[in-house]
């Protein structure tokens, strides 16, 4: 077992040094003593001036990433610069000066160290907060703290910077059973598309150009004109999945028994997840999704694929508002759609007229859908991954 330094506090250091030399220096008259107490002194006198110097002459500002995800550490970046050209500061300590018992946020980590700004420099620190929770991240102030050169006195000064930032929805790795299933069969598996491409249908005859494989020559048509001309191949569209958060039933009517450990709004913030998941385990699988949300005022999401669209995708679910007012279903999914659909609802399934093949699941559900040994969070598709 390693052993473990007990922490060190300062100023209960230096007021238990105090209490011990002070009555042996006036009473025993001892120099050494007196010398030893007169250091405890301008310790002093160097911390006031030492803190006060090190927080004036500095420009902080805040560096947030293009969003967040719920549960996974969300770094906030800070640039600090010393304006003065003489003296360097040492010990920066940064705290972001919100109420650590607001929901949705997770603060422990939240610090941010930096050990030295040269006179002149511009440096970087990091701290980082773990979102709980998904929608708009509001920052504003901002403590810079420090105590050098002894961890005496402290002071701080702060900083306004009003910013926000969007929280995507927890993503969770979904067992390899749901992902089977994501891809479409049948009249909603691959198709062709009405545009050339690297397919195997026929779209059209194009004048051959170097490079062109022979076996693309189109021969017949080509002792009519008298010219080489080659077949043009059309494009694979890949398979389509659409998905349907239905949220139409507000809060207050969902089907919620009072023995459950889980309450009306948690299934509704795990459908939201649910549906978060399925889209980023769908594009990873190199398909097509459309998301859809019932019961909130907003566009539909067609068929894409790619990092832009999961991105369109995450923002849309991160903005949804659960107290807003719920609007009547009406038609979303036509029945005569060439693709996969799975229909999520927080409590109990409630069939769609349009489509009698569609996949049904529950908020209830995510705790079984999720793979038991995930120990990280899949990844975003990259950026080259877009259609």
């Amino acid at each position: 077992m390693a052993r473990q330094l007990l922490p060190v506090n300062a100023p209960i250091t230096f007021l238990l040094l105090l209490f011990l030399l002070a009555p042996a220096a006036l009473l025993q008259g001892n120099n050494v003593i007196f010398w030893m107490l007169a250091v405890l002194v301008a310790s002093v006198g160097l911390s006031i001036l030492g803190s006060r110097f090190m927080i004036r002459g500095l420009s902080v500002r805040r560096q947030l990433p293009d969003h967040g995800r719920a549960g996974e550490p969300l770094v906030v970046g800070y640039a600090v610069t010393r304006r003065r050209r003489s003296i360097p500061c040492f010990g920066l300590f940064i705290d972001e000066d919100r109420d650590r018992e607001q929901p949705g946020l997770d603060l422990e980590h939240a610090r941010g160290w930096i050990l030295h700004v040269g006179a002149g420099e511009t440096v970087h620190g990091q701290g980082i907060i773990i979102p709980s929770s998904r929608g708009r991240l509001e920052f504003d102030r901002f403590l810079v703290r420090t105590s050098f050169p002894f961890g005496l006195i402290r002071r701080a000064r702060a900083f306004s910077q009003p910013q926000h930032l969007l929280v995507y929805p927890q993503v969770h790795e979904l067992q390899d059973r749901v992902l089977e299933s994501l891809s479409p069969r049948g009249p909603d598996g691959r198709r062709t598309v009405d545009q050339k491409g690297q397919g195997d249908d026929y779209f059209g005859v194009k004048q051959l150009r170097t490079g062109d494989s022979i076996r693309d020559i189109a021969w017949k048509l080509s002792a009519h004109r008298d010219e080489l001309l080659g077949i043009e191949r059309s494009s694979p569209s890949p398979p389509r999945v659409r998905v349907v958060l239905d949220l139409s039933t507000p809060t207050g009517m969902l089907q919620v028994d009072d023995a459950e450990s889980v309450t009306a709004r948690m299934l509704e913030e795990q459908s939201i997840s649910l549906a978060a998941s399925l889209v980023a385990a769908a594009v990873d699988r190199e398909l097509e999704v459309a998301v859809t949300v019932l019961g909130h005022t907003g566009p539909s999401l067609p068929f894409r694929a790619g990092i832009w669209h999961v991105h369109r995708i995450m923002t849309m679910l991160a903005g949804i508002d659960l107290d807003a007012d719920r609007t009547a279903v009406s038609g979303p999914v036509s029945d005569m759609e060439h693709a996969g659909l799975i229909v999520i609802r927080p409590d109990r399934v409630r069939p769609l007229n349009a489509r009698q093949d569609a996949w049904y699941l529950t908020g209830r559900q995510l705790p079984e859908l999720v793979r038991e040994s995930a120990s990280a969070p899949p990844r975003e598709p990259r950026q080259d991954d877009a259609a």
